[in-house]
């Protein structure tokens, strides 16, 4: 279903303007321009930080001078190009650090695993030097871990490993003697029934959705049991539609949808491999919305970055991109009636983009070859018309 779509850079109900304000160089570009990944902006709107190689650098987009932008504030260790990390703002005004890889022999089955654990104080929305350092490089699942937030700890955060029948949940301890696994087991969230991967929990952890196949999501709602300790028993599934009427089941390379949920978890997306995006609200089994990507049948995953903004000061937007035409599609999460569509700047040959939010909503940035992009979105002044609402 198509939306009305704003083809004047004035007329624009979500963005200041679909010009881009900033445009900053972080690197060169060139043939490796993959090698600077994760940006992310956790703390304060024009705060950024990103991965070149096994460095994680932070940099100010609005700062009066260059002369120290940007700044490293740690480095992982260099054992492969998997590297990735994660930054979350928890208790005492300090943030963590997470920093993961997973790397294969290229002679047999074996494996490791690398963690970094670093807890920082911030400064003027800024990250200050590590308060708390744990590196591990062995076997284990750690890869796996899924960060949340936690109201029964001094951090404010616990880790979730999904296993077929329960996703165990586990603590810093930052008292661990040196050299010992600073995680501590801290309860369980049990499934009622045994799960394959594609579990994903919503932001508060009272609905978890599994995404097995093509043309179903299964919904769990929290049951009995305390905060650390809970049962998921299911409750329905939503049957996934197929407007393009695709072999979703047999084609080469289709899979399970990938899903986002809203900020507030009232929502969710999910979008398939023949390039459909859904919206449902989590207490209709009727998607809000359908949106086709405008693609060869036989393109595979054409849409990516399908990610909600949190709609505190700026509008509530759910976006994503067609990966290779570099499409951008920005649509109002609360009414549903207005599209933003407009193409990336490229500037040559790039082939990678990302996209992100700052925590209040009010800004979205995006980067392609090197550069990095940064549109204000207009202010939240409150309730908007909802759908089917006179």
């Amino acid at each position: 279903m198509s939306l009305p779509i704003a083809t004047d850079e004035n007329d624009s109900r979500l963005l200041e303007s679909r010009h881009p304000r900033k445009a900053v160089t972080l690197d060169q570009g060139g043939l490796y321009t993959s090698t600077w990944s994760n940006l992310q902006c956790p703390l304060r709107k024009g705060i950024i930080y990103y991965r070149q190689w096994e460095k994680i650098f932070e940099h100010d987009l609005d700062s009066g001078s260059s002369k120290n932008e940007p700044r490293m504030i740690a480095a992982l260790r260099q054992v492969s190009m998997s590297i990735s990390f994660t930054l979350i703002p928890i208790n005492r005004n300090q943030i963590l650090l997470i920093g993961k890889c997973h790397e294969e022999s290229y002679y047999d089955d074996d494996y490791w695993d690398y963690l970094h654990l670093s807890i920082h104080e911030i400064h003027s929305y800024r990250v200050g030097p590590a308060l708390w350092t744990y590196d591990h490089y062995g076997h284990s699942n750690i890869f796996q871990l899924q960060p949340m937030k936690s109201t029964t700890n001094a951090l404010g955060i616990t880790f979730g490993v999904h296993s077929e029948s329960r996703m165990e949940l586990f603590d810093i301890s930052t008292e661990a003697k040196k050299g010992s696994y600073p995680l501590v087991e801290a309860g369980q969230l049990n499934y009622s029934r045994k799960l394959n991967n594609g579990v994903v929990l919503c932001p508060d952890r009272h609905i978890l959705l599994h995404a097995e196949n093509s043309e179903t999501i299964d919904v769990f709602y929290s049951g009995t049991g305390g905060t650390d300790n809970m049962d998921f028993p299911f409750v329905t599934h939503v049957s996934i539609p197929n407007p393009k009427g695709t072999n979703r089941k047999g084609e080469r390379h289709s899979g399970p949808p990938r899903i986002a949920f809203s900020a507030d978890g009232t929502k969710f997306a999910a979008v398939t491999s023949d390039g459909v995006v859904f919206v449902w609200d989590v207490r209709n089994k009727i998607p809000l919305k359908i949106f086709e990507a405008d693609v060869p049948r036989d393109n595979q995953w054409p849409i990516s970055g399908l990610q909600f903004s949190s709609g505190i000061l700026g509008r509530e937007v759910l976006v994503f991109t067609e990966y290779n035409l570099d499409i951008v599609h920005l649509i109002d999460a609360t009414s549903f009636e207005t599209e933003e569509t407009f193409f990336l700047p490229k500037r040559g040959r790039e082939w990678w983009s990302e996209f992100f939010f700052d925590p209040s909503g009010s800004s979205m940035y995006a980067t392609l070859g090197g550069t990095l992009y940064e549109w204000n979105l207009r202010k939240n002044t409150g309730p908007e018309w909802w759908l089917g609402e006179t």
